[in-house]
C-alpha cells in the first residue's frame, strides 16, 4: 500500500519553502511580517502627506507671506507724506550744477529739518524723505509703488505734493523767483511766491523751503520758528514771538482750515511759556467752545491747569484728551509728564508706553520715557530709550543730561561724565554744579574699569575723585 505525504494543513507551499520563492516575495514577506502594525500605519501616514498635505503647507507658506506684504501696503496707503517732485529750474541753475532732482533733494530736506526741530506742539507730520520703496510685481507696468499710488487714489490719502518751479527775471537785483503750488491734502491748490534776495543760491533755497513748509505745514514751521526762540534763552515775558503768531494768524485766516485748533493750541502755549496760564486758560477754553472734541486743545488746557499747580483739574483734561477720536501721541505723552511731575511713575510710564506705540522713534517721547524709567528705578530700559532719542536728535542736550544720570545710577561714572560732557556743549543750563563738574573730568582721572562698575547712588554736594573712583 503505497503511503503519501500530505502537507499541513492551512500552511501554503510558499511558507513551508521559502526558498523556492523569488528574492522580491521572501523580502515582502519578512518585513510584513516583523514590523508591528503601528509602525506600518505611521509609514503608510508618511508616505502619503506629500500628496494629501501638500497644498495645504503651500497656502498656509503663501499666507504667512502675504500677510507682512499686506501690512506694509496698508501701512504706507494711510500714510500721507509730503512730496517734492523734481524743481522746474531755468539756465542758470544748471550752469552752476543745481539740478531739478538735487533741488527737489535739498528742500525736501531743509523741509525735514524744520519739521524735526519742532518742540513747542509736536505736530503728527510726515514729511517724507522723497523716495518711495519700489519693487517690480509680475505682470504688465505694475510696481509696489504703483499699487501704492491707486490704493492712495482710491482712499483719499494721496501724497501732498509741493509743486515748485524757479524762473530767472530780467534785469533787476532779484534775479529768481520761485512759485510754489500745493497739490492734495487739506491746503490744495494754495500758492505763493517766493523772491531772491542777494545773489547766494543756498539762502535762496533755504527761503524757498521755508515758504513750502508755511504753506503746506504751517504749524510745524511756526514751532521751529518758537523752538529757535526759546533756545536763546531769553526771559520768557520778553520773547519776542511776533514772527510765530503770524504765522498762527494766517492759519486762523484761511477759511476751513483743518489745522485752526492746532493754531489755537499754539496761542495757548506761547502764553503757557511766557507763564501767563490765567490767560492761556481762558483763551483755550473759548477755543474748546468752538471745538469740543479737539484732543490738542485739552491737552493745552492740562498744561495750563498745571502751571497753576492745579494737578487733579490738569489730569482730567489731559486724560479726557486721549479719549477725543482726534488724539495723537502728544496728548499720551504730556499725560505722561503730569503723571511724572505728580510722582505717579507707574501711570507715567503706561502713557509714555503708549506715546511710544503711536509714533515710534518719536525723540521727546523717547526722552521723557528715558526720565521716567530714571525715576522708577530702571536704568537698564532708560540707557536703551535715552540712546535712542540722542541717535535721533544729537542736538538735545536735555537727553545727555538724563541719560548721564542713567549712567551714574547704574556706576558707569566714566559714561555718567561722557554724557554731561556732550550735554554742557549743547546747552550749559542743563545741567546742576555737580553734573556740571563731573562733565570736566579727564580720562586720565579714572582707575575705575568699566565692566567691574557696580551701581552706586552719589549724594554729595561736592564730588571729588575718591567719592566715585573705586578700587575694584
Amino acid at each position: 500500500m503505497e503511503t503519501t505525504m500530505r502537507r499541513p494543513r492551512n500552511i501554503s507551499r510558499r511558507e513551508v519553502h521559502p526558498a523556492r520563492t523569488s528574492g522580491i516575495q521572501y523580502k515582502h514577506y519578512a518585513v510584513h511580517t516583523k514590523i508591528p502594525a503601528w509602525i506600518r500605519k505611521w509609514l503608510g501616514l508618511v508616505g502619503r502627506a506629500p500628496k494629501e498635505t501638500g497644498p495645504y503647507v503651500v497656502a498656509w507658506l503663501i499666507l504667512m507671506l502675504a500677510i507682512p506684504f499686506c501690512v506694509l501696503v496698508l501701512q504706507d496707503t494711510l500714510t500721507r507724506q509730503v512730496r517734492v517732485p523734481p524743481v522746474v529750474v531755468p539756465q542758470s541753475f544748471l550752469q552752476r550744477g543745481y539740478t531739478s532732482e538735487m533741488l527737489s533733494d535739498r528742500i525736501l530736506s531743509a523741509m525735514r529739518k524744520i519739521s524735526t526741530e519742532s518742540e513747542l506742539i509736536p505736530h503728527d507730520a510726515d514729511i517724507g524723505d522723497g523716495a518711495k520703496s519700489d519693487f517690480k510685481i509680475p505682470g504688465e507696468e505694475m510696481s509696489y509703488a504703483s499699487v501704492v499710488d491707486f490704493l492712495k487714489k482710491v482712499f483719499g490719502r494721496e501724497d501732498v505734493l509741493v509743486h515748485i518751479s524757479i524762473a530767472k527775471l530780467n534785469d533787476g537785483l532779484e534775479p529768481h523767483i520761485a512759485h510754489i503750488r500745493i497739490e492734495h491734502g487739506q491746503f490744495d491748490g494754495i500758492s505763493s511766491d517766493v523772491h531772491q534776495s542777494g545773489q547766494n543760491l543756498d539762502d535762496f533755497v533755504n527761503a524757498v523751503a521755508t515758504k513750502a513748509m508755511q504753506l503746506v505745514e504751517p504749524i510745524e514751521l511756526a514751532n521751529h520758528e518758537a523752538t529757535a526762540i526759546q533756545k536763546t534763552q531769553c526771559s520768557p515775558r520778553k520773547c519776542n514771538y511776533g514772527k510765530v503768531e503770524a504765522i498762527y494768524e494766517d492759519v486762523l485766516a484761511r477759511p476751513g482750515s483743518p489745522q485752526r485748533q492746532w493754531a489755537l493750541a499754539g496761542k495757548g502755549w506761547l502764553l503757557i511759556t511766557q507763564n501767563r496760564s490765567t490767560e492761556a486758560e481762558r483763551q483755550i477754553r473759548d477755543a474748546i467752545s468752538e471745538y469740543p472734541h479737539s484732543a490738542i486743545l485739552r491737552a493745552t488746557l492740562g498744561i495750563a491747569l498745571e502751571q497753576q499747580h492745579r494737578i487733579d483739574d490738569a489730569l482730567s483734561e489731559l486724560i479726557a484728551g486721549t479719549h477725543e477720536k482726534s488724539r495723537t501721541a502728544e496728548n499720551e505723552r504730556l499725560l505722561g509728564d503730569v503723571f511724572l511731575h505728580a510722582t505717579r511713575y507707574d501711570d507715567a510710564l503706561a502713557a509714555f508706553e503708549r506715546a511710544d506705540r503711536m509714533r515710534p522713534h518719536d525723540p521727546n517721547t523717547l526722552h521723557d520715557y528715558g526720565e521716567a524709567l530714571v525715576k522708577a528705578g530702571r536704568y537698564d530700559e532708560a540707557v536703551k530709550k535715552l540712546t535712542h532719542a540722542v541717535r535721533i536728535r544729537p542736538d538735545l542736550a536735555p537727553s545727555y543730561a538724563e541719560l548721564g544720570r542713567a549712567l551714574e545710577h547704574k556706576g558707569d561714572f566714566h559714561g555718567a561724565a561722557t554724557m554731561y560732557a556732550q550735554a554742557l556743549k549743547r546747552d550749559t543750563g542743563s545741567l546742576d554744579q555737580r553734573e556740571t563738574r563731573m562733565a570736566s573730568w579727564e580720562p586720565k582721572d579714572w582707575t575705575m574699569h568699566p565692566v567691574k562698575t557696580r551701581r552706586v547712588t552719589l549724594d554729595v554736594t561736592e564730588p571729588r575723585l575718591s567719592d566715585v573712583a573705586l578700587q575694584f
